[in-house]
């Protein structure tokens, strides 16, 4: 399967957040070829919050900090 090119233009809020969606599938490798359309819509969300100003927290950073938690004594 080969992958859709999409060529970008304009400097536009949405069209810098594809970009990036773009430059995030590619660092992927050949796993972007398993992302279904959820992940795509939920990372090109996170993409335009991003470029937005705001700040994104991800569920690896909080699968990470799980882990290194002691265990909570009732």
């Amino acid at each position: 399967m080969t992958e859709p090119k999409v060529e970008i233009q304009g400097d536009s809020e949405p069209a810098v957040a594809l970009a990036l969606l773009q430059l995030i599938m590619q660092a992927q490798g050949e796993a972007a070829a398993s992302l279904d359309r959820d992940w795509i819509l939920s990372t090109y969300a996170d993409c335009l919050a991003v470029v937005g100003g705001a700040e994104v927290q991800y569920d690896d950073d909080e699968d990470e900090e799980d882990e290194a938690a002691p265990p909570r004594e009732n």
